[in-house]
């Protein structure tokens, strides 16, 4: 694993992040296709195959959509003058393109903050937990 340089700042990688550039060079890109993490950068070869965003981006754009189709769902929900089946075409496309731009945005940021921490949860052993089968399998 390639450690970030001492002197890459936060803002300066996940900004990275956000362009969907690796967070070290900022030439290579972080995503093949539209969400499928690349394993290392084509430009300075940092290895990102060790690292998983799951589901932070999906929660991530959840929560922006949110604060976005919310209030004109309740907009909508109150005005007469538009018809139902309209208000949910609006917000169906203004759903279909906001996770469109921000999921594939949002899951760059988070494989360059998993990078610059170092938390890809490779030091996590399974087995160091106690499971005996007196603790799990009680009946």
């Amino acid at each position: 694993m390639q450690t970030p340089s001492s002197s890459l700042s936060y803002g300066t990688a996940l900004t990275r992040g956000l362009r969907r550039r690796c967070p070290q060079c900022g030439i290579g890109t972080l995503l093949c296709g539209y969400l499928k993490p690349v394993t290392e950068c084509e430009a300075c070869k940092s290895d990102f195959s060790h690292i998983s965003a799951d589901d932070g981006p999906a929660w991530v754009t959840i929560l922006v959509l949110g604060h976005v189709v919310v209030p004109l769902m309740l907009y909508f929900g109150r005005d007469d003058s538009i018809p139902l089946w309209i208000a949910c075409a609006i917000l169906s496309v203004i759903m279909l393109i906001g996770v469109y731009v921000i999921l594939p945005r949002a899951k760059g940021l988070f494989i360059a903050l998993i990078w610059m921490t170092g938390a890809t949860g490779e030091d996590m052993a399974p087995n160091s937990l106690d499971q005996s089968d007196e603790t799990h399998n009680r009946q």
